[in-house]
């Protein structure tokens, strides 16, 4: 093993150290020249290898180490610049992985979370590079200062001493690392230094006939400053980065830095101009002509590193597309230029069935297919002018071009949904990807880009909850909607704890004794914001959020211990009947739930009623009927609630223990002025009326032919009899309504013409004064 776990971090194994020390030490020697022997500088490089190497894995991961060994190599004298070029080269993955250190993939856990080891390396090489380059400018100028002081010295020695002093300016001029000009006060060049020479690929005469100003690339390639020296009478030093242009026509990145020499301080005399190079030689005291100092200094690879750190950060590593950093700030960028009134649009995508693709044919091939879609958006959309990004995991992001027209956004996502048709090519499969696009166009008024990526994040939302569309487009009343939503979905747990949560009881009558038969179990929300709640607000969300269990749970045992309280004045008392939901048909405690609420109030079985729709029954027989089997052998009655509303029919009820239908309200609402088609006596025997009836159910309310409604009930009712169920009519309203139900034959009616919802103690009352 190359590594073992540490304290800190991993230990590097001493050969590992030993061979990365190693080819750094043949760097060293093919490079610069170092006051060591062979031995000390490979022993000093291993120091700094076995440092480096280390802080890799350290947690937390800092640079520091990196950028101390990077001023450590400047003082020891390893300065030349292809030494500092190759040390970086050395110092990646592709070399290091050869020589036994762990290669990128591996991922170190940190207390904040994965760092990815090719991060750390970019980091460690910038560090190193810059701590490098600091010691090294910092070297620089500390001669520069020395120069100086040394040529002010000289001022007041005698001219021995004067020209040893102008010696030592010489030697330091003709052998510093970097890049050193005198020039005139106009910037005009009277001599450079060999480094520099050699930097720009110039001869000495060649920089004598330009000045300073004249090597800056001119182009417009370039912003910021194209000016260089010292300018105005203060003559405060000046320092920046400038583009120079070389022999040959390149251009490299330099750091200039140039001060003031006055020669009534300093020991040189520069030569004439366009004249032969000589010793620069000590004067005494002069007019008060100035020179420029400058030193320069190659920083285009520092610059090349820094611009593919930038490019690391900003773009995604498997597509190299924009991530999403760079796409929020391009789209802040978009909405402080466009106008107010002007729209916006970005599109996200989501590219479906990844996840199946990775589990069928690898990592490697759904990496293969976002590639291709990455590929395929930049071809047809990014060079139309939008900006493609991807953004997460399996998610794109488009923002749309500038000058786009209302509805720019939403025929965008269709061009998209075009281009990823085709299926994509991986090794011998041809893979169809499917995607789903949330969008969002808005004015640039008034919207942040949080809020545009949010409202697209919703509306993508909205198109995976429907399966028939590929997208959808925000809209601002739906998001606050479904914002209201979430939160009403959100409050339902605690408001089950602190019981928000109240029944209501609406009696069930008989038609023909005019008795309450039973009482439906209504739950109501007392909402601290919105007031007193129906199940129509709140059952559905319950029902999506899977809330419906346990509410649908309390509301049973609830009805079940007011029931069990219920008295009458005569005769037996009613039956308590309570709504079960779809997910509690199907959950496998319901029968357990209904034994342990009995159990505990002491209700009797078959004064129990539970009602279930139509949809917990279609499709799916056998597991419900296995539990409705069960509850009906203890006694429990069941009921269909809503007949007639959803896709049952008769003959699946035989198989089910049903001794209840109610009767959908729709059907009553002309029913009280609808002439009989069928009498209640004809019904079970009359095919002609059956399929009338069938037919009346099909159409839409508007095509409803007169009579229809009460055909259907009326031959709904002779069929229920004929199966041995009774008959409840819900929604009744009027006294016509009453009536005429009676005459058909229907058991029973609930609904307003009788009593509205009541509280229990109210309802309780009700029945002891019956």
């Amino acid at each position: 093993m190359a590594v073992h776990a540490g304290s800190t971090g991993v230990v590097v194994a001493s050969a590992v150290v030993d061979a990365v020390a190693h080819r750094w030490w043949q760097i060293a020697n093919e490079t610069c020249f170092v006051p060591m022997s062979s031995a000390e500088i490979e022993a000093e490089l291993r120091g700094h290898t076995a440092r480096l190497l280390r802080s890799l894995s350290t947690v937390p991961f800092r640079t520091t180490p990196a950028r101390e060994v990077g001023t450590a190599l400047v003082a020891r004298h390893f300065a030349d610049p292809d030494f500092i070029g190759r040390t970086v080269e050395l110092f990646d993955d592709t070399v290091l992985a050869p020589l036994g250190v762990p290669t990128a993939s591996r991922v170190v856990r940190g207390p904040n979370g994965n760092a990815d080891r090719s991060t750390r390396l970019s980091a460690l090489r910038s560090a190193l590079v810059a701590g490098y380059t600091e010691a090294l400018r910092a070297q620089t100028l500390a001669q520069q200062e020395e120069l100086r002081r040394a040529d002010l010295h000289a001022r007041s020695e005698l001219e021995a001493a004067s020209r040893a002093h102008a010696a030592r300016f010489r030697a330091v001029f003709e052998n510093a690392a970097v890049g050193i000009a005198i020039s005139e006060w106009d910037g005009t060049i009277l001599e450079a230094n060999p480094a520099l020479r050699a930097m720009l690929g110039y001869t000495l005469r060649q920089l004598r006939q330009r000045r300073l100003d004249d090597l800056v690339h001119r182009d417009g390639a370039f912003a910021g400053p194209t000016d260089v020296g010292v300018r105005g009478e203060n003559g405060m030093p000046v320092s920046g980065e400038r583009p120079l242009v070389v022999n040959g026509g390149g251009v490299i990145w330099a750091q200039l830095t140039t001060s003031v020499i006055t020669p009534g301080e300093d020991s040189f005399e520069p030569p004439p101009p366009g004249g032969p190079g000589r010793e620069l030689s000590p004067v005494g005291e002069t007019s008060g002509v100035r020179y420029q100092l400058t030193v320069v200094e190659d920083v285009t690879e520092r610059r090349r590193m820094r611009a593919r750190l930038v490019h690391q950060a900003l773009h995604d590593p498997l597509t190299s597309l924009p991530n999403r950093a760079l796409f929020f700030d391009r789209l802040r960028e978009v909405l402080v230029r466009t106008g107010p009134r002007d729209p916006v649009g970005i599109l996200i995508i989501d590219i479906d069935g990844l996840a199946a693709v990775n589990d069928s044919l690898g990592h490697e091939a759904g990496d293969q297919i976002l590639a291709s879609v990455a590929d395929r958006l930049t071809e047809e959309i990014a060079r139309a002018g939008h900006l493609v990004a991807r953004i997460d995991g399996d998610d794109f992001a488009v923002l749309v071009g500038p000058g786009g027209y209302r509805g720019a956004a939403e025929a965008l996502a269709r061009r998209v949904l075009a281009v990823l048709a085709r299926p994509f090519a991986v090794g011998a499969h041809a893979i169809p990807v499917t995607a789903t696009i949330g969008v969002a166009e808005v004015d640039a008024a008034g919207v942040d880009a949080s809020g545009m990526l949010r409202a697209a994040q919703t509306a993508l939302e909205w198109a995976k909850a429907d399966p028939t569309r590929s997208w959808a487009a925000f809209e601002s009343g739906r998001g606050e909607r479904e914002t209201a939503r979430r939160r009403l979905a959100a409050a339902m747990p605690a408001a089950l704890e602190s019981g928000a949560f109240q029944l209501d009881f609406q009696p069930i009558v008989g038609f023909a004794d005019g008795t309450v038969r039973a009482a439906e179990a209504l739950v109501r929300w007392k909402h601290p914001r919105f007031g007193v709640l129906g199940p129509a607000q709140f059952i559905p969300l319950a029902e999506e959020t899977g809330f419906i269990v346990p509410l649908g749970r309390w509301v049973l045992a609830e009805a079940c211990r007011q029931a069990s309280g219920w008295r009458t004045s005569g005769g037996q008392a009613p039956v308590v009947s309570v709504n079960i939901a779809a997910r509690q048909v199907t959950d496998p405690s319901l029968l357990n739930d209904v034994a342990v609420v009995l159990d505990r109030t002491g209700l009797p079985p078959e004064r129990l009623q539970l009602e279930i729709t139509e949809s917990a029954i279609v499709g799916s027989v056998e597991a419900p009927s296995e539990v409705l089997q069960a509850l009906a052998g203890e006694g429990v009655r069941i009921a269909i609630d809503d007949f007639g509303s959803g896709f049952s029919n008769l003959s699946t009820l035989r198989h089910l223990p049903v001794r209840e239908l109610k009767l959908a309200g729709p059907f009553l609402q002309d029913i009280a002025n609808e002439p009989p088609a069928v009498g209640p006596g004809e019904a079970a025997a009359a095919p002609a009326a059956i399929a009338q009836a069938g037919r009346a159910l099909e159409r839409r309310p508007a095509d409803r032919e007169a009579g229809a409604d009460h055909d259907v009930v009326g031959a709904l009712v002779g069929l229920a009899h004929a199966l041995g169920l009774s008959v409840t009519a819900e929604g009744v309203e009027t006294a016509g309504q009453a009536e005429r139900l009676r005459e058909m034959g229907c058991d029973a009616g609930q609904g307003w013409y009788f009593a509205s919802p009541m509280p229990p103690d109210e309802f309780a009352a009700s029945l002891a004064q019956a």
